[in-house]
């Protein structure tokens, strides 16, 4: 059990601690029950997590290899660029570029992805790599 304490709780200004049991918030209050660990939060501010509602996971770290670079920098030509892409994408590559890009966006605070994901592809590749992804990533990001 681990208690936060001094925190500067988001919209809740009567409570200042957390507790915490096996990663999942217990409580949320004025003089918690102690804990096996306390951590000072020196008044930081504690916000619910960050939710990205509009993201193409399957078309993150595409522009890296020279068949895809978008020259331009525009839209149209990321698009463009994209539709040879997925092409020659394999399962592999597009599961590591995923999990690449979810990895980013926890590390920034977002624990809720909602992702679009091209399934103009016959194979289905992007759909079968985002689906494993989410099962094994299920714990800590929906």
């Amino acid at each position: 059990m681990i208690k936060f304490t001094n925190a500067n709780i988001y919209r809740n200004s009567e409570a200042n601690e957390i507790l915490v049991k096996d990663g999942i918030i217990e409580q949320i209050g004025r003089g918690l029950p102690a804990a096996t660990e306390e951590i000072d939060l020196k008044g930081c501010l504690v916000v619910p997590p960050y939710v990205d509602s509009h993201l193409h996971l399957d078309y993150v770290y595409t522009g890296g290899g020279d068949d895809a670079k978008n020259a331009s920098g525009t839209l149209f030509e990321g698009i463009a660029r994209w539709h040879d892409v997925k092409k020659t994408q394999t399962f592999e590559d597009a599961k590591s570029r995923m999990l690449k890009g979810i990895q980013e966006e926890v590390s920034k605070g977002v624990q809720y992805i909602r992702t679009h994901i091209d399934v103009c592809d016959p194979d289905l590749t992007g759909l079968k790599a985002m689906l494993e992804l989410r099962e094994e990533l299920k714990d800590n990001v929906t």
